[in-house]
């Protein structure tokens, strides 16, 4: 069963009111949590207007932070759809003073959190741990260093799961009522167990996978994210995603070697940085070598060897004239934050054309300067002191220097007589950016893991209209649909083995597209598809789906 937490809201407090009057919260559930009171509700009757005074005020449009600015943020718990409890979450500095608890001795930002478990079918068998676990990682991990949770005494069953989830007692303030509990969050597992236990619980079926970045380097920081590129036999489409696991942050690329073809030989060839490619040849391979690992690395070798697509001198003129026009900028600020601004807005594209003119493979962001410093350590060096001097005295003298030494060799500064064209086919363009989008939509309801398996996320692909005829010509309602779709997304055995290929995209409408294609289901089944796509507000939504039966077989 899945964990998740939706922020508090009134349509809650009915429920929240029924909690609160159970015996087994009111036992431990303080009278006022907000100021890290103590003692339990026991006196306290609830009403619906005593849960909208208390709990009104917790209801916020903006997300947990270290800089919460005395304000309680409010959860209710969820496993899968259903309800069943309620944690809330504040900045323990902000109420520490009023409760005269001296935090002094913690170095770091750091959380109060509070929680009880209302329906009773889910007290006493462990979950009380996993949710911690879970808000930890979902909610706190991003933001504070520290969590702190503070169980009365007379609670042992509290205490246990708080020990469960690796709290510790905090030994330098503890009360007559109540054990004060600390967690370390930056504290995370060694990395290579992590990944080898998420590949067990989340890429079982990968055929290989590559471990890059600055941890598996040994250069990472206490921020530092675990980068995966995850290589399946086939999948429909390739995509990133990001999450957090055992207290590290997952940044997860997903491919086939199909997909690995186009990413590495041609986009990451237009756009000229292997970040892909450079993951693939200098990550760790997790998993024990095989054919699929040697060809994804034979892919990613051969388009770095074939290097990034040479820049044709259309493409070197307008990035010259763009360079031109930033330097102009720094040259004459109105004042010094927007030359700033400017010099910043300069730094990364003139190093991209000093490598792509010259047909380098080249990096972005803060890679660009350690690139420099292997291909060109004097230059390096006179391009950090230059920016220095900029930035400390407002004289550019320096930066226009270097600016013109890199565009010297391609002609120099570039206003005079310079023009740009569109594409003549922006249109087309346009069109496959389109199908591009619906295509990684289809088979529509086949990819939870991009859109969500609550009855929620499946309401937000649907037009309010929608509605479905299947290959069997049966018509069925969007509630037909959704309830359809909930039972296979909770069904752990269900597998769905299909194809999609033969798209064609129609416009038939302003925002409206006709997408047609095959699809092949589990290697023998065949139709053919058509889907209504709709966009609403920027969302595609579908507006009406039907499937036709082909008679004879696989095409």
């Amino acid at each position: 069963m899945t964990i998740t937490f939706k922020p508090l809201h009134e349509c809650h407090f009915p429920l929240l009111l029924k909690w609160l009057e159970s015996p087994h919260v009111k036992k431990w559930w303080p009278a006022d949590r907000s100021s890290l009171s103590v003692g339990g509700d026991q006196d306290v009757t609830y009403t619906m207007d005593l849960v909208k005074e208390k709990f009104g005020k917790h209801i916020h449009g903006i997300p947990l932070s270290k800089n919460s600015n005395h304000k309680t943020y409010a959860y209710v718990i969820c496993l899968d759809e259903e309800m069943i409890g309620y944690i809330q979450a504040y900045n323990a500095h902000d109420f520490a003073e009023s409760n005269h608890l001296d935090l002094s001795a913690i170095s770091g930002s750091i959380c109060g959190v509070d929680l009880f478990i209302g329906e009773q079918p889910f007290l006493h068998k462990g979950w009380g741990t996993r949710i911690l676990n879970e808000f930890e990682e979902q909610i706190l991990a991003p933001h504070f260093d520290w969590c702190l949770i503070d169980p009365s005494k007379d609670n042992p069953v509290a205490i246990k799961s708080f020990k469960k989830a690796r709290f510790k007692i905090f030994e330098q303030f503890q009360t007559k009522s109540n054990i004060w509990m600390l967690k370390d969050l930056t504290t995370r597992n060694d990395p290579l167990p992590t990944i080898q236990k998420l590949i067990k619980e989340r890429y079982v079926n990968a055929k290989a996978v590559f471990w890059a970045g600055s941890v598996a380097a040994n250069q990472g920081t206490s921020t530092s994210d675990l980068d995966l590129v995850i290589v399946y036999e086939r999948v429909p489409n390739a995509y990133r995603e990001a999450f957090t696991y055992d207290g590290w942050p997952i940044d997860a690329f997903i491919h086939d070697l199909e997909t690995l073809r186009y990413f590495c030989g041609k986009l990451e060839a237009s756009d000229g940085k292997p970040a892909l490619i450079n993951m693939i040849l200098q990550g760790q391979e997790i998993l024990v070598q095989n054919s699929v690992s040697i060809k994804a690395k034979s892919i990613a070798a051969d388009a770095l060897a074939n290097g990034p697509d040479t820049w044709n001198q259309a493409q070197i003129d307008k990035e010259r004239f763009l360079i031109t026009d930033i330097l102009d900028d720094i040259k004459s600020p109105k004042n010094k934050e927007e030359q700033i601004i400017s010099a910043v807005h300069l730094f990364e594209p003139l190093l991209q054309f000093y490598f792509r003119a010259r047909a380098k493979w080249t990096a972005s962001g803060k890679s660009l300067i350690r690139l420099l410093k292997q291909e060109n350590p004097e230059l390096a060096e006179e391009w950090t002191t230059a920016f220095e001097s900029l930035v400390k005295t407002g004289d550019s003298t320096a930066v226009e220097t270097i600016v013109a030494k890199i565009l010297e060799p391609y002609g120099g500064y570039l206003w005079d007589g310079f023009r740009s064209d569109a594409p003549a086919d922006w249109k087309e363009c346009y069109q496959n950016k389109i199908l591009d989008e619906l295509k990684s939509r289809e088979p529509i309801f086949h990819h939870p893991e991009k859109f969500g398996k609550t009855k929620e996320n499946i309401e937000n692909q649907m037009c309010d209209e929608f509605w479905e005829v299947g290959a069997s010509g049966n018509a069925y309602t969007k509630q037909d649909v959704i309830e359809t779709l909930l039972e296979r997304y909770n069904n752990p055995n269900y597998q769905d083995i299909w194809e999609a290929k033969d798209f064609v995209l129609t416009k038939i409408a302003p925002n409206n597209y006709l997408l047609t294609y095959v699809l092949i289901q589990d290697k023998t089944r065949v139709t053919r598809r058509s889907t209504i796509w709709r966009r609403i507000n920027g969302d595609w939504k579908i507006l009406y789906h039907q499937g036709t039966v082909i008679d004879r077989g696989i095409i």
